[in-house]
């Protein structure tokens, strides 16, 4: 038995953990050799509290009571203040020497804990990091959330208990932007990881967010497929770079106010010239029908200036569309070159073929004239300005460097003979604020890599000096829109304005092109010819009057006449125009002056949509 006992009490001492068995009066009964080697006495036979904690009065901790009165083991940790250590305890009550004693087995896990408190802290620290950032969700390849951040909850308003679980585009996105969120999402599954992505969400009220997407596609530690979305709102941004586009677009405007009214001058000069020699040639058909030309020249060259500048200046761009570029270009050379002065000659290259590209037609005016105010200031002493366009077909390799969309590009070629950018310069000359220029403020040129970046594109600058500057911009060619044919016209128009001249031309006009016009100078003049008995098909007509509320009136007679076409002649650009006659329908627009053959692609386009 005693060789029994010995080899029993061998196999407990051999035991990493520390055995200890105490009597119900808290008596030390037994210890294994780790826990005795941890007290310069034996703690056999003393109270385990002051034995082992160095207490006065039983243990706080102490579960003793528990497992005697309900017999049952338990496991729990416990912090020693003797020594300063963690420990795992797992206690059971055990029947000895007919007396019921309590078995308890420490588990130094000290260095566990430690361990757990740092894993804690740096769980706390990056789930901070996670919480803080921007916007960051996760969802699976059925686009349903299972993550999203407090940054998301702040944004959209939308509590994360309500998110999780529900589908992206249900929970998030605009109807209107749904096709464009499927396509970007649809890449990011294929493995396609693009940098900067702008998708709009909507918000628990309603309201549109503009945010900037970083989407990648990982594993999840079951291996199953999920995206996650990193994005920052630029809501707010948008709208201050908006305000600093139009604040620039004065600014410029008002550098080249002199030029233009100096032009201005010279143009009402050679009309008055014309018409004063055209008086003294009267039995001179060929030679008024030379003058006739020149002066509709004239008029034509300040309407096309007028109406870019008017169209580049107004406080509310439009939306981006689908236009020519190589059409609007022909339409810029004019106003280029008074921008740029007549020290600088403009050489534009011209393309037959249509280049169709998707932009805001003023943000690519602002373009072009952020580039020929660079210019202007370049070559005080005159020099020359080379404008060019073509199509260009650019590799997969090269379109995944640039980061633009693949395809076919318009590549718009913008060169001067200037002194050149020195080479320290050359790389910075698109950063915000830096500038060489005594007064200067440093946001030209980054307006113009902040919007060419907008519509998908890329612009590069090459430059030697004493040999000029050169850049480059490429656009990504889009689907031209079709044209509707344009039948014949209809007979019946009633003409509305105010001024009897323009009354007497619009006549002249209309009747010239087999039409039967009914003139009135005024609203009660317009009322008369309806009760006269007048049905028209179409009302030509400004949105300014000074006999009544011509809105009202317009109200009216499209009431009285369902199929009436509405033709809007005015000085006031297309927005101002659309925004006054919103509610009214559809209508077309005509704007002041137009030729006579502007006039009759109107009326047929308001044939043709019969």
């Amino acid at each position: 038995m005693e060789l029994d006992l010995e080899f029993y009490q061998s196999i407990l001492d051999l035991f990493p953990g520390m055995i200890s068995v105490v009597s119900e009066d808290f008596r030390v009964l037994y210890v294994n050799r780790a826990l005795r080697s941890r007290y310069r006495e034996d703690p056999v036979g003393r109270l385990c509290f002051e034995a082992f904690y160095a207490q006065e009065e039983p243990c706080p901790w102490c579960r003793k009571e528990e497992v005697l009165r309900e017999r049952k083991s338990i496991v729990w940790e416990v912090f020693s203040p003797r020594d300063q250590r963690w420990y795992e305890v797992r206690s059971t009550a055990l029947s000895w020497r007919n007396e019921l004693g309590y078995l308890s087995v420490l588990i130094d896990i000290t260095e566990k804990k430690r361990l757990e408190r740092r894993l804690r802290r740096e769980v706390e620290f990056y789930t901070r990091i996670l919480e803080e950032t921007p916007v960051l969700i996760l969802f699976n390849k059925d686009n349903r959330l299972s993550f999203v951040n407090r940054s998301f909850e702040k944004i959209t308003g939308i509590p994360r208990e309500r998110a999780l679980g529900r589908s992206v585009f249900e929970l998030m996105v605009p109807e209107e932007d749904r096709a464009e969120w499927e396509k970007h999402c649809q890449e990011v599954r294929c493995g396609v990881f693009k940098l900067g992505v702008e998708l709009p969400v909507r918000t628990v009220s309603g309201e549109k967010r503009d945010l900037i997407w970083n989407c990648m596609r990982i594993e999840d530690p079951q291996g199953e497929l999920i995206i996650i979305g990193m994005a920052t709102d630029i809501t707010e941004q948008k709208a201050l770079f908006e305000q600093y586009l139009q604040a620039q677009k004065m600014e410029s405007l008002g550098r080249f106010t002199g030029i233009l009214l100096h032009e201005l001058n010279n143009l009402f000069m050679a009309l008055q010239g014309y018409l004063g020699v055209a008086q003294l040639r009267l039995n001179e058909p060929e030679k008024l029908r030379e003058y006739f030309e020149k002066m509709e020249n004239l008029i034509e060259r300040w309407r096309n200036m007028s109406r870019e500048l008017l169209t580049f200046s107004r406080q509310n761009t439009p939306q981006a569309r689908i236009l020519d570029l190589s059409e609007f270009l022909v339409r810029q050379v004019e106003v280029l070159q008074h921008l740029l002065g007549s020290k600088i000659r403009v050489k534009v290259e011209k393309i037959e073929e249509p280049l169709p590209v998707k932009i805001n037609e003023v943000h690519l005016q602002q373009i072009l004239f952020n580039l020929a105010s660079n210019a202007r200031e370049a070559m005080p002493q005159g020099g020359e300005v080379r404008v060019g366009l073509e199509r260009v077909a650019l590799s997969e390799e090269t379109v995944a460097l640039l980061g633009i969309p693949s395809g076919d590009h318009a590549l718009l070629t913008f060169a001067d003979t200037g002194p050149g950018i020195p080479p320290e310069i050359l790389p910075h000359i698109f950063e915000p604020y830096f500038t060489t220029k005594e007064g200067g403020s440093g946001l030209g040129l980054a307006t113009v890599y902040a919007l060419v970046r907008q519509y998908g594109g890329h612009i590069a600058v090459s430059s030697v000096l004493g040999r000029g500057t050169v850049f480059k911009i490429y656009l990504p060619l889009v689907e031209a829109e079709e044209k509707k044919p344009t039948p014949a016209p209809g007979p019946e128009i009633l003409v509305l304005e105010e001024e009897p001249h323009l009354l007497e031309t619009l006549r002249e006009m209309l009747e010239f092109l087999g039409y039967r016009p009914h003139l009135a100078r005024g609203i009660f003049e317009a009322r008369q010819r309806l009760e006269g008995g007048l049905r028209p098909a179409v009302l030509v007509s400004d949105i300014r009057t000074r006999s009544g509320e011509i809105l009202s009136f317009i109200r009216e007679i499209k009431e009285r006449f369902p199929d009436l076409k509405l033709v809007i002649v005015s000085g006031y650009n297309e927005e101002t125009v659309r925004q006054a006659l919103s509610g009214l329908g559809e209508f077309y627009y005509l704007p002041k002056p137009f030729r006579l053959r502007d006039l009759e692609r109107v009326l047929k386009q308001a044939a043709a949509d019969e």
